[in-house]
């Protein structure tokens, strides 16, 4: 009886790696392009998951909406008049990000505004009386901060976060 002779090890692996990488490679191009993206931006430091330090997932944040390829829409509402508001989040349509924050502020306030709209980040709205201002950042902390900031620029003396919301589900 003849036994069936397989190729020398380093040829067959050598072989089957180069089928695997063709088969694979029309679907993983972009998936392997995020993923190289992401180890670039996120540098050795953070690139491990390991290490939760505020400044490492504040830079895993940034480098998610950096490499991205898809658009994530988010939207704030906010009345004035009651302090009622509405937000949205994870549309890849910004018409019903928009829609929906609106949806949600009429449930709660009177006078319903839309404020601000983002892709990939993140939104607040902040007021003091009549007084009300945004922000956007790529961290929810970052842009409550700036809608602060934007408030008491604009003159409010006791400034508070209305409503904030990150695009990302």
């Amino acid at each position: 009886m003849r036994q069936l002779q397989l190729p020398a090890r380093p040829v067959f692996l050598f072989l089957l790696l180069l089928l695997l990488t063709f088969q694979g490679s029309r679907t993983s191009a972009v998936a392997q392009s995020v993923g190289h993206c992401l180890y670039e931006c996120e540098t050795s430091l953070c690139a491990d998951f390991g290490n939760t330090t505020d400044l490492c997932l504040k830079r895993r944040a940034e480098c998610e909406v950096k490499c991205s390829t898809l658009k994530y829409w988010g939207a704030i509402a906010y009345s004035t008049k009651d302090k009622g508001a509405g937000w949205s989040f994870g549309w890849n349509d910004l018409d019903k990000a928009k829609n929906e924050a609106m949806n949600r502020c009429s449930k709660q306030g009177s006078a319903c505004q839309l404020w601000v709209w983002f892709d990939n980040s993140c939104g607040a709205v902040a007021a003091d009386g009549a007084i009300v201002t945004w922000g956007t950042a790529n961290a929810k902390a970052d842009a409550d901060q700036r809608a602060l900031l934007e408030c008491r620029k604009a003159g409010g003396k006791n400034c508070v976060v209305q409503a904030s919301a990150c695009s990302r589900k």
